[in-house]
């Protein structure tokens, strides 16, 4: 009986000695709790470290600057320009002195018989342009029809209202005789003259058509001098249709 008490007496001994040293004992250290947004600005940084590093190492190179193309510049365009060949001298050479034949080819110097002609002016040049119908063109016996030359003024003195167009010879397409200038025409402009034709009744003979009807006409000033260069024809076929 003795025995039993002391035996659970050392027993209970046993077990309040037990917990007094586990008091004593130092405590475990506690596992820290892990902040999570600590974790994800960690990772963020290592990412942004390791991108840094990578673009240290391999530079972008920097794409070439282009150079600009020059622009096209549009070309003005031409105004439309009616070209016609230069009427030969050989039709005013067969009227003799009555025609000077270099007053009809624009790229001829002025004869003397021009130069000293009474009422001449110095500087006084036409440049022939065009004359519409053009040479050779047919047309039935009787048929009207409207002429027009054009002269450009490349000299140094203007061209008043006083100046004419005027039939000087060969066939006579209309009763008109002379045609004023409408308007006056300073240097390098260009003067108009309009006629009305008409055809002659009687059809070219086969052996003419190389001819043809041949009107001569000329420019004059005021004073009735010619404008050197300012002789030109209207030539025309007429046949039977």
């Amino acid at each position: 009986m003795k025995t039993l008490k002391i035996t659970g007496i050392i027993a209970i001994t046993s077990i309040i000695l037990g917990m007094l040293l586990a008091a004593c004992s130092p405590a475990a250290p506690a596992t820290p709790t892990t902040d999570p947004g600590a974790v994800y600005t960690m990772a963020a940084a290592t990412v942004q470290a390791q991108l840094t590093q990578a673009a240290l190492a391999n530079p972008t190179a920097e794409p070439p600057t282009a150079t600009p193309e020059p622009s096209l510049t549009p070309e003005p365009t031409a105004e439309p320009t009616q070209e016609m060949a230069l009427q030969p001298t050989a039709p005013f050479a067969a009227l003799g002195p009555t025609v000077p034949a270099s007053g009809l080819n624009p790229n001829l110097a002025p004869t003397q018989s021009q130069a000293s002609s009474a009422g001449f002016k110095v500087g006084d040049y036409a440049e022939f342009q065009y004359n519409l119908p053009g040479d050779n063109t047919v047309y039935a016996p009787g048929i009207p029809f409207m002429g027009e030359v054009g002269f450009k003024n490349v000299g140094s003195v203007t061209w008043t209202t006083d100046y004419k167009f005027v039939f000087v010879g060969g066939a006579q397409f209309s009763g008109i005789t002379t045609v004023p200038l409408l308007k006056a025409v300073s240097p390098g402009e260009k003067a108009i003259f309009n006629i009305a034709f008409k055809s002659p009744s009687t059809p070219t003979k086969e052996s003419d058509n190389k001819e043809g009807y041949l009107s001569y006409w000329r420019l004059v000033n005021q004073s009735g001098a010619p404008v050197i260069n300012g002789d030109m024809y209207f030539k025309i076929i007429v046949k039977r249709e």
